[in-house]
């Protein structure tokens, strides 16, 4: 209920309260109807670009084919657009990577099969993981940038590698591709960038399988040590027969 005329110092205090903390009444007033009229302004940015080329159009003048403010964009995609791509071709590069490590086992030299499919699987999830998250781009109206470079410098580089070395090798590139992923989400958490929706994004999709895949091999890398100290080619053998099953 708002107070209509003139009213005292004292009468406007019964209804709200003054002290150094509580806005007075007439601020949260202006402050309210200012924030519905820029949401309103905002909100009519693709109606303006489209009312500019429908008067282009009757005048006769050139009519830009894309208008700029009428696409799927919204909160702060722009400023996370080159994060999310990079992101995306460091998914890519690793399931490359891991992609050639499964060959280099499944090979007639080193057979280790289980090896094999455990790389496999990986490299196919990360691939999945690039392809899903171009998809969440293109749905917030971003195009993917496929010459955009990772931020994350780790890729394995050294393929031939022993079980142990490459096991190694896996877990720190799950790692590092877990940090990208926390920055990411610790980077749409500011203020002045604050983009809820992809934040969301990267804990529903990315926070649960990364943790999963680097358990996975911190396991496998501990176990396979142990092996290696009890100087058995029988364990190293049934223990990649294990991986081939269990996958």
């Amino acid at each position: 209920m708002f107070i209509v005329g003139r009213t005292s110092k004292r009468e406007y205090s019964r209804y709200f309260p003054l002290n150094d903390h509580i806005v007075p009444a007439e601020k949260m007033l202006f402050f309210g109807i200012f924030s519905v009229l820029l949401a309103v302004v905002s909100a009519n940015f693709c109606y303006n670009d489209v009312d500019v080329v429908c008067s282009k159009f009757g005048a006769g003048e050139k009519v830009p084919e894309n208008p700029s403010n009428c696409t799927a964009k919204y909160g702060s995609i722009n400023e996370h657009m080159v994060s999310l791509q990079s992101f995306a071709t460091a998914n890519i590069v690793f399931s490359f990577d891991f992609l050639l490590l499964s060959s280099y086992f499944g090979n007639y030299e080193y057979q280790r099969e289980g090896f094999q499919k455990l790389y496999r699987k990986y490299s196919d999830d990360m691939w999945e993981d690039a392809v899903d998250l171009i998809k969440y781009m293109a749905k917030r109206g971003v195009m993917m940038n496929f010459g955009q470079l990772p931020r994350v410098n780790g890729s394995l580089k050294v393929l031939e590698l022993n079980e142990i070395s490459s096991l190694a090798k896996a877990l720190d590139s799950q790692k590092q591709l877990a940090q990208e992923a926390m920055k990411i989400h610790s980077e749409t958490r500011v203020t002045y960038k604050e983009d809820n929706h992809i934040a969301h994004y990267i804990e529903e999709k990315f926070f649960e399988s990364h943790t999963k895949r680097i358990r996975e091999l911190a396991g496998y890398a501990i176990e396979w040590k142990k092996l290696l100290l009890e100087e058995n080619p029988v364990s190293l053998f049934l223990f990649d027969e294990y991986l081939q099953k269990s996958l």
